[in-house]
């Protein structure tokens, strides 16, 4: 098994086919083809299946797929430590990060990056915490910034508390709930999360936590929306509410069209965290800005929560 095989593997798997896969790498169609033979008479078995719709991938490739993936990462991070060494930043990153984590903490450090460090390139990839953090497990990403409580699976991974996230229930102006005060007055309606409510205590289920927290049962959620922004619009014209970040009230571009219904009953918290694998040290382009946002955040002492 060669690294030039696996590269090709991940290759087709990404680009759902053999010819778009050469095409993206620059090869020869037919010598992509090799390179997937060779692999699989390496480890004994058929990586793709070929269907209507493209290739499918055996039980055996997607297994493959998430190691061959951190191996490919960790290589690249290999490469950009040894030019590190010879005095140069550069390459590129791989950043994951929440909305929120985005707009109060990153904004201010991306520009400070590239001025210190003009040969390093960054890719931010955003999304819910579940999705970043199987991201970060596969080595797609260096690091993530995104919320983190006490049930969140940290398992092989360690991290660093940034700041306190305190949310709201988001609702648009003039909603017949806006000058509710209780929990119990929010029974019956309709809710946008992130994802389904799913485990106990984990950031994309603190609106389920919460109903049950007051003894009641777990609320609908009418629509799952992966994008604040496009959460945002949908909430700003619809009846549907929407526990979210409390920032979107004051610098996200919704505030004339949105409202917070100020209910008694607390909402349960997350920590803004920096979390990384623990086996894998970060490369220095990856290190430089972590430390910038953990700088930045003892600076601004952005934490309002606690």
């Amino acid at each position: 098994m060669t690294l030039d095989q696996l590269k090709a593997f991940v290759a087709v798997v990404e680009n759902g086919s053999i010819r778009s896969a050469a095409r993206t790498l620059g090869v020869a169609q037919s010598g992509l083809t090799k390179q997937i033979k060779r692999l699989e008479q390496t480890i004994g078995t058929t990586l793709f299946v070929r269907a209507s719709s493209g290739i499918v991938l055996t039980s055996y490739a997607t297994t493959l797929l998430a190691r061959a993936r951190i191996i490919l990462s960790e290589c690249a991070r290999a490469e950009q430590d040894v030019i590190a060494l010879r005095g140069a930043v550069s390459g590129k990153i791989n950043v994951g990060a929440s909305s929120e984590a985005f707009a109060r903490l990153m904004l201010s450090s991306v520009g400070q990056l590239r001025v210190a460090h003009p040969m390093l390139s960054m890719h931010i990839a955003s999304g819910p915490s579940s999705l970043l953090l199987s991201a970060l497990r596969e080595g797609k990403l260096d690091f993530v910034v995104t919320l983190i409580t006490r049930h969140s699976d940290m398992t092989d991974l360690s991290s660093v508390r940034l700041t306190g996230s305190s949310p709201k229930i988001l609702c648009r102006k003039g909603h017949r709930l806006e000058a509710k005060t209780s929990i119990r007055d929010l029974v019956g309606s309709e809710w946008v999360n992130t994802g389904r409510l799913d485990q106990e205590g984990t950031p994309s289920n603190r609106l389920g936590d919460w109903f049950v927290q007051n003894g009641l049962q777990k609320p609908t959620i009418a629509v799952s929306v992966e994008s604040l922004l496009d959460t945002l619009n949908l909430v700003s014209n619809s009846d549907y509410l929407f526990l979210g970040p409390q920032y979107v009230l004051e610098q996200s571009g919704f505030e004339h069209k949105l409202s917070s219904i100020e209910v008694s009953q607390s909402i349960p918290e997350s920590d803004i965290c920096l979390v990384q694998r623990s086996a894998a040290p970060l490369t220095p382009g990856a290190q430089a800005f972590a430390s910038m946002l953990i700088s930045y955040n003892r600076m601004t002492g952005s934490d309002s929560t606690k």
